[in-house]
């Protein structure tokens, strides 16, 4: 496997998972890195395709195990990959050669990871993850024991970030 810096961003459904790792994105492009993102679509179904007269999505359709497509700099891939493996993904995008992999979910994987939680009931299930290395909290939730931070405090959420990201901070909680 690829060596490049990983981490995840892991929560429940409307948790800001989302916004968070666009705002990750601006600040190490920022600080000249290079990323590339994962997403677990845990929506249930697959993902929806271009339209089937496209070129790609006939090949697509007509048992191509990947289709790619280029055009003006941008490359666009379909492939058949049953295993949802996230080794294998993370190994696919750093075909690119980033700094940096941030993923959206996949729970359970082993790497660094970043959980957002709304309330109480979020923490005693997302509690039991591995390598937390930390927790953003919802305005008003309060987790005893444990260092959090704000979700509305992006400065300190980004300072924290851009710590990470040159290195500088490896503590699990």
């Amino acid at each position: 496997m690829v060596t490049v810096k990983v981490i995840q961003v892991v929560g429940f459904k409307n948790s800001g998972k989302t916004t968070l790792i666009n705002g990750f994105l601006d600040l190490a492009k920022n600080n000249g890195k290079t990323i590339s993102t994962i997403k677990h679509h845990g929506h249930g179904g697959a993902l929806e395709l271009p339209p089937v007269e496209t070129d790609s999505m006939q090949f697509f359709n007509h048992g191509a195990q990947s289709s790619l497509a280029y055009g003006e700099g941008v490359v666009q891939i379909h492939m058949q990959n049953n295993t949802g493996n996230l080794d294998e993904l993370i190994e696919m995008s750093c075909q690119t050669k980033p700094d940096i992999v941030l993923i959206e979910g996949f729970k359970k994987a082993v790497f660094d990871k970043i959980v957002l939680v709304r309330s109480q009931q979020d923490w005693e299930t997302l509690q039991e993850l591995d390598k937390i290395v930390l927790v953003i909290v919802h305005e008003g939730v309060q987790l005893k024991g444990i260092s959090t931070l704000e979700r509305n405090r992006l400065d300190d959420i980004y300072k924290w970030f851009a710590k990470w990201m040159a290195g500088e901070t490896n503590e699990s909680i």
